[in-house]
């Protein structure tokens, strides 16, 4: 993995993945359960399920700098909408 990577980690038993931005030092920016986007350590990211990156076509992503500073920038919002995070 590494920094501005998509991360997703299974949650409830597979029923669905919880998604972030591996923010490069170790950390991922991701909505806490619907409440506010945190900078958390990697392991409790994933408590304790693998971790995979999301690929994309070559040119279908931001280059790394843009997503870090998006990622960074969006820590502590509390917008998350089910249908459109």
């Amino acid at each position: 993995m590494a920094a501005a990577d998509h991360l997703q980690a299974p949650r409830q038993h597979g029923l669905f993945n919880h998604h972030g931005i591996d923010l490069g030092d170790g950390t991922v920016a991701h909505y806490l359960e619907g409440r506010e986007i945190l900078r958390s350590p990697l392991v409790e990211f994933s408590r304790g399920q693998p971790v995979s990156v999301v690929t994309y076509e070559p040119g279908g992503c931001s280059p790394v700098g843009v997503t870090l500073r998006r990622a960074m920038g969006r820590l502590g919002e509390q917008n998350y909408n089910l249908l459109f995070n």
